[in-house]
């Protein structure tokens, strides 16, 4: 028995070593969210002013990042010089305005230019856009903050 017992503590010593030889599980991957019927930049000033009353942030921001998004957009240059600064206008400029919140857009590369031949020299023009929803934060306390990234212009030829 003397002798048995050091021969089965390095057996298991042996069997549960600290070294894996199986391979790591992969990583759990993300689902993207189920597209959207209705994703207009109305139906999230809706799903948002719904969050407001109901105090639903986090189901509406769960609905929304991620999303591909085809909006149609109002650039001003003032707001939009390069393509890692620009923002846009997701509604029509009124006063006062109901809802304020202006998408940052990250282009994909050679979209910025795009949007430079679409818009010419105007300082404000209408433009579609398409791009994924990367970076939105909304709560009651603070403003609503929209970053869209791989942004493709559809537009050829801006409006205005």
């Amino acid at each position: 028995m003397n002798r048995t017992l050091p021969l089965l503590l390095i057996v298991a010593a042996a069997c549960g070593s600290s070294e894996d030889h199986r391979a790591p599980a992969p990583a759990p991957v993300k689902a993207a969210p189920a597209p959207l019927l209705h994703a207009t930049q109305t139906d999230l000033a809706k799903d948002l002013d719904d969050a407001a009353a109901r105090g639903t942030w986090s189901e509406v921001k769960r609905k929304w990042q991620g999303q591909v998004l085809r909006w149609d957009v109002t650039r001003q240059r003032m707001l939009c010089r390069t393509a890692e600064s620009c923002n846009v206008a997701a509604f029509p400029i009124l006063r006062p305005a109901k809802h304020g919140w202006m998408p940052q857009l990250m282009f994909a590369p050679g979209q910025f230019a795009a949007l430079e031949t679409a818009c010419g020299t105007r300082e404000q023009c209408d433009v579609t856009i398409e791009g994924t929803l990367a970076r939105f934060e909304a709560s009651a306390s603070m403003p609503t903050n929209l970053q869209l990234a791989d942004v493709h212009v559809v537009t050829k030829t801006a409006r205005r």
